[in-house]
């Protein structure tokens, strides 16, 4: 795995990086080391020990894939489904929609994130850029249709780019509050952000 990052292959281990993602968020930065997330990434998913030995030698492995595993998951799953063909409002609405969900289904991916980056930056540049560079291209796509909107009058924003900022740390609170027991389920948590991103952040009138 550490040898072979493409969608595919991440696709294949999908089994074994939920539950690693599972185990990372059960116990945090300073958990168990990776011979004991091995033995219960094997006990869970019944992935052979030794199979899973070569493809992460390394905490940092699991977690960096882990992480790459998420960020392609958000990343071209957006760009296979966006429809440029249609306006930026209902674009920015799916996009949000689908954020939403793998936000929610990755959550334990993205704190490990925060977590992984600064450490990728200083003992592994390349994996950093790799992991960096998909989330500016989901940036990047994110700031066309809200330019794709301002042009046609639909979105009111002075600044493309910081309008994206603004949206994704939106987007990432759902993180810190959203509890599925409290009463408001998935699809309309997804409503709510829609209507805070698409009308409060980028000034489309309702």
């Amino acid at each position: 795995m550490t040898a072979h990052t493409s969608p595919r292959a991440l696709l294949a281990a999908a089994p074994v990086l939920d539950c690693a993602a599972r185990l990372f968020a059960r116990h945090g930065s300073r958990g168990p080391g990776v011979s004991e997330l091995i033995r219960r990434i094997a006990l869970e998913t019944g992935a052979d020990t030794a199979s899973l030995r070569r493809a992460f030698p390394t905490r940092t492995d699991l977690a960096y894939a882990v992480v790459l595993r998420s960020a392609h998951e958000r990343v071209d799953g957006q760009l296979a489904a966006d429809r440029p063909d249609l306006p930026a409002v209902e674009r920015m609405a799916s996009l949000v929609r689908r954020h939403v969900e793998t936000g929610w289904r990755h959550r334990a991916a993205s704190a490990l994130a925060h977590e992984l980056l600064p450490v990728l930056r200083a003992v592994h540049p390349a994996r950093h850029r790799e992991v960096g560079s998909l989330l500016r291209l989901y940036r990047e796509h994110m700031r066309g249709i809200i330019e794709d909107g301002a042009a046609a009058g639909a979105f009111v924003v002075r600044d493309p780019g910081r309008a994206a900022d603004e949206v994704l740390e939106t987007l990432d609170s759902l993180l810190y509050w959203y509890d599925p027991e409290a009463g408001l389920s998935l699809d309309g948590l997804g409503a709510v952000y829609v209507d805070l991103v698409v009308h409060h952040h980028l000034g489309s009138p309702r």
